[in-house]
């Protein structure tokens, strides 16, 4: 098995969720690639060849990460299990071609999906189909959104997409930009509760296309976002200078993306994060 573009689970989930996968993949895990830092669980599995760790401060998406050097130290594999983002599937798909990617600019419209405000360039091409992901993923059943995801792997390691899947995916980026006309409303309601920390809270959990845009607003605005979504709080940010996990509270993630649960409203997060902010502008 090759994994891409999974992060170790974060918190008491490590142990309960990785720990036990590693144990039960054994000698069967061939090559695991990621670039979402996990201090304790990387430090256990520093000196396994197998892991190709990397934190997002340096990769800021995945598939620059799987390449043909990569893929041929491997060896050959049966299966192969990503992350089912758009920087996950395309780290699949370069995975099957042996760390070729499906097209010049896929490195890079990697990172501009996965780590905006970073000063990459998406096209218009990886537009749509992060887009149409995005709509799958929040809207359709786990069958129809898995047999979308099957068949855009599929013609991406055949190098192109048939006019029809294209077709199809140009509708559903166009139901995404509709499903998305909420976040500006719910980022003019945002609230600096502490320096530099701009905060939207929500009653119910808002569908995870609708927070990425939310967070991305927010981090236009201020040098921390943060959705709060009853006991769920995710922090994001697009300075590069601030390392999100130096907030301990927020247990799982990357340096530029982390969430936790908290009884407090996330009062206790937000307090520590405006800390950050106050460090990292001297």
């Amino acid at each position: 098995m090759a994994v891409v573009d999974l992060a170790f689970a974060g918190g008491e989930n490590y142990e309960r969720s990785t720990v036990p996968f590693l144990e039960a993949l054994g000698n069967r895990l061939a090559v695991w690639i990621d670039h979402h830092e996990h201090p304790l669980g990387w430090s256990r599995v520093k000196d396994d060849a197998r892991f190709v760790l990397v934190p997002n401060q340096l990769a800021h998406a995945c598939p620059e990460l799987v390449t043909p050097e990569v893929v041929e130290h491997a060896g050959p594999v049966d299966v192969v299990v990503a992350h089912a983002d758009f920087d996950g599937l395309i780290s699949a798909v370069k995975y099957i071609r042996k760390g070729v990617a499906p097209w010049p600019a896929a490195d890079e419209d990697a990172r501009a999906a996965d780590s905006p405000g970073r000063g990459h360039t998406l096209s218009g091409q990886a537009a749509i189909l992060s887009d149409a992901l995005d709509y799958a993923a929040s809207e359709f059943k786990t069958a129809q959104r898995e047999s979308l995801r099957q068949e855009i792997v599929a013609a991406l390691v055949q190098g192109d997409l048939p006019e029809a899947l294209a077709e199809r995916l140009e509708e559903l980026s166009r139901k995404q930009q509709v499903a998305l006309k909420p976040v500006e409303a719910l980022a003019a309601g945002a609230r600096e509760e502490a320096g530099g920390v701009l905060v939207a809270r929500v009653a119910k959990a808002l569908p995870r296309p609708v927070k990425k845009a939310l967070l991305s607003r927010l981090e236009e605005k201020a040098a921390i976002g943060v959705v709060v979504e009853g006991r769920a709080v995710t922090a994001a940010t697009f300075r590069e200078g601030i390392d999100l996990a130096l907030c301990d509270e927020l247990s799982a993630g990357r340096s530029d993306y982390r969430f936790a649960q908290t009884d407090n409203g996330g009062k206790l997060i937000i307090s520590r994060l405006g800390a950050l902010v106050r460090t990292a502008s001297g």
